[in-house]
């Protein structure tokens, strides 16, 4: 395959992957209820991006997908979800798991995820105005920032697991079922 086939083949996986995030971030406003589940599916997709092609090219997807979601999503939750973390999360990951020494690779991981979910949080009140998401736990009283904390880390490390076995899934099976059929077909030319 020539330069331009490959090109071609990059620009066509990144525009049908972004399609399918942004009919995912659309999603939203059909779906509410799932307001947080749906970018976490539609950062997923990503990895078809970042394994089939580059991190790079991944990178562009996210960063188009993320501009457009903030114009055509009906769910800016949801869409600033997308860009502060479960957009990128996916593309990096790979990254992150490379790091040798686990704590330090825990570290980082945990410290990408909790620096973004502050920023997210401060942007949601900067863009909705009051939001006491805290307030859902007033049970927990004086602990309640604290009781978050940890279950929103608990769910990240659940997030974590998932997105790495994803993954695994997808080199590991998908790819060589469905996309190596297509290049046996082209070699055998």
């Amino acid at each position: 395959m020539h330069n331009s086939g490959k090109t071609s083949y990059k620009v066509a996986l990144g525009g049908v992957v972004s399609a399918l995030c942004l009919t995912l971030m659309f999603m939203t406003g059909v779906f509410p209820i799932l307001s947080m589940a749906i970018p976490i599916y539609a950062g997923a997709l990503m990895i078809i991006i970042a394994t089939e092609v580059s991190t790079s090219w991944a990178f562009a997807a996210f960063f188009s997908v993320s501009i457009l979601s903030l114009f055509l999503t009906p769910d800016k939750e949801a869409s600033t979800l997308f860009i502060m973390f479960f957009g990128y999360y996916p593309i990096i990951s790979p990254k992150l798991d490379s790091i040798k020494f686990s704590l330090g690779r825990l570290i980082l991981k945990f410290g990408v995820f909790n620096i973004a979910m502050v920023i997210w949080y401060r942007l949601i009140i900067m863009i909705m105005g009051v939001y006491d998401f805290f307030g859902d736990f007033s049970f927990l009283g004086e602990y309640a920032v604290i009781g978050v904390m940890v279950f929103i880390n608990l769910v990240f490390l659940l997030y974590d697991y998932t997105i790495q076995m994803v993954r695994d899934v997808y080199i590991k099976w998908f790819r060589p079922t469905y996309f190596g059929k297509k290049k046996s077909k082209t070699n055998a030319r």
